[in-house]
């Protein structure tokens, strides 16, 4: 799954002029479930969020390693929120 999640970060990237792209890895509490967005903004507009993956709470442990392992192969920045 993790690898899955990693190839549809690399379809969406575009690198396009003035626009942010962000790696958005969340866990919800109350599902026990941990959710992975990718978001794109252009400077001055709304930001677009698609939800790329989900994963169980048993992987709460292995998100930060999967965090910088997103960053170092899609040079897209991960970051972690509730974990």
């Amino acid at each position: 799954m993790e690898q899955i999640v990693i190839e549809e970060i690399k379809k969406l990237f575009k690198k396009k002029r003035n626009t942010l792209y962000n790696v958005r890895i969340v866990y919800i509490v109350y599902t026990d479930t941990i959710n992975v967005f990718f978001e794109e903004q252009k400077i001055g507009e709304p930001t677009y969020s698609y939800p790329i993956g989900q994963f169980t709470g048993e992987m709460k442990d292995k998100m930060p390693e999967f965090a910088k392992r997103i960053t170092i192969e899609t040079k897209v920045s991960a970051k972690l929120f509730n974990l």
